[in-house]
């Protein structure tokens, strides 16, 4: 039984590295987009300095809202992994103490 608990234990550390590796994967696909958009948007189309000033100020701002975004997914994917976490612990814990042990690590 401790076997299957294992297992299931690293199907699912292997689940969350992926859906972070992807997450990590897109975030940075996403940032340099940004930035490359950016900067060529300032290189073919040159406007004056208030205008382009402004246009600075709203891309960082929407940049910020895409990193509290982003942040967000972060804090949801690691709440799932942290009441993974705690089921695997709770159902270790059932088996040590029907074994018979006192449940006391």
């Amino acid at each position: 039984m401790c076997d299957d608990i294992s297992k299931n234990s690293n199907n699912d550390n292997q689940d969350n590295r992926s859906v972070t590796r992807d997450a990590l994967g897109l975030s940075a696909i996403v940032l340099a987009s940004v930035f490359s958009g950016f900067l060529l948007g300032l290189l073919f189309a040159p406007r004056s300095g208030y205008r382009t000033r402004k246009i600075i100020e709203e891309n960082v701002k929407d940049l910020a809202d895409r990193g509290k975004f982003t942040l967000a997914k972060a804090r949801i994917i690691c709440e799932n992994l942290l009441d993974k976490s705690k089921n695997i612990v709770d159902r270790v814990s059932n088996i040590v103490k029907d074994k018979g042990g006192t449940g006391d690590f």
